[in-house]
């Protein structure tokens, strides 16, 4: 009666094993079969044209086969370790029904006793979406790359149009300029106010200029800064972290070559100090001089207003300080 109890029980542990979906092994260490079913069977013959026998010796042949008898190893960027498995426990085969199996080797271990458990998984659904995704991210990093580099072009094409247009702006000055004076040079004559008036658009339209050749310039901001301090016999020293991006730049370097000749001209000074802090997605900068001045306010006319509206533009601030001499205070935005 036990004997045939025993009989009952190891039947339906088979029946239930066979119907399993994937195919199933359990062997000793040595590789001796303790049981497999029939699809781990008939999966094996199909790739290597024997039925299963030692599972030690038939992974080694199955870690050795690139294509055989119709099955393809298949291998990919897209096979990710944390799902397919990445340390040589887990191989994959491509069936001749495109079907594709996921052979998977464990060692079982309870209390003093090990077991060699060998399973296979249909995978062809997990596998082809697993690849159509890795695909797709390319793709999308190509597209990322192109916008990137898109990005890139409409900044330097947006620099340029700038620059285009203020070079238009600034040959209209100066064209203007060249008529006037040719007009009071034919007539000979001009009151005090009429020349004022002349003088003050010619010298705005060489700050402009100046300004305009300054930012388009392929070389150092910081080189050419302190070649034209170095031309006019003042020494420069910045105190603190300068802005990153060149707008920014590019900002701070023309009040400093402002607030430059301005010291040189008016207070005699021979060193210019920039201090700069940043806080808030803000760069704030003091530049002072060691000139002298008395002056407690400051009537802004050419290139201190050509100046503060460049500065404004850009969403930047310009300020003063005094005592004893003056400062410029420029608060200036970050900008890529």
């Amino acid at each position: 009666m036990l004997m045939t109890r025993r009989l009952a029980e190891k039947k339906a542990i088979r029946e239930a094993i066979d119907s399993y979906p994937g195919g199933l092994v359990f062997a000793n260490c040595d590789g001796k079969l303790i049981l497999v079913n029939q699809q781990m069977n008939k999966l094996i013959e199909i790739l290597t044209g024997h039925t299963l026998i030692n599972v030690n010796i038939a992974w080694q042949e199955l870690l050795v086969i690139r294509e055989q008898n119709g099955c393809i190893r298949l291998d990919g960027p897209w096979l990710r370790p944390d799902i397919f498995g990445g340390d040589g426990s887990s191989i994959i085969f491509s069936y001749p029904d495109e079907k594709i199996w996921l052979f998977r080797k464990q060692l079982l271990t309870d209390r003093e006793i090990s077991t060699i458990q060998v399973e296979t998984a249909d995978i062809t659904k997990l596998y082809h979406m697993s690849e159509e995704l890795y695909r797709n991210n390319q793709r999308l990093e190509g597209v990322k790359r192109r916008q990137i580099a898109l990005l890139s072009n409409i900044v330097q094409i947006n620099r340029d149009r700038e620059l285009l247009s203020a070079k238009m702006r600034i040959h209209d000055e100066l064209g203007r300029c060249i008529v006037a004076t040719k007009n009071i040079l034919g007539h000979g004559t001009i009151d005090h106010g009429g020349y004022r008036e002349l003088m003050d658009s010619w010298k705005e339209a060489i700050r402009n200029m100046e300004n305009v050749s300054f930012q388009g310039t392929v070389t150092s901001p910081e080189k050419e800064l302190r070649k034209v301090a170095d031309m006019i016999g003042c020494k420069l020293c910045f105190v603190g972290q300068q802005p990153v991006h060149r707008r920014s730049l590019l900002l701070l370097y023309s009040a400093i070559r402002e607030a430059l000749t301005n010291s040189v001209r008016h207070a005699s000074a021979s060193c210019l100090t920039v201090t700069m802090s940043a806080s808030g997605g803000m760069y704030h900068a003091v530049i002072s001089s060691n000139g002298a001045s008395d002056v407690t306010e400051i009537r802004e006319t050419g290139g201190l207003k050509s100046l503060r509206k460049l500065l404004e533009q850009n969403g930047a601030s310009l300020g003063y300080t005094f005592g004893g001499s003056v400062s410029v205070v420029v608060d200036i935005p970050e900008l890529n």
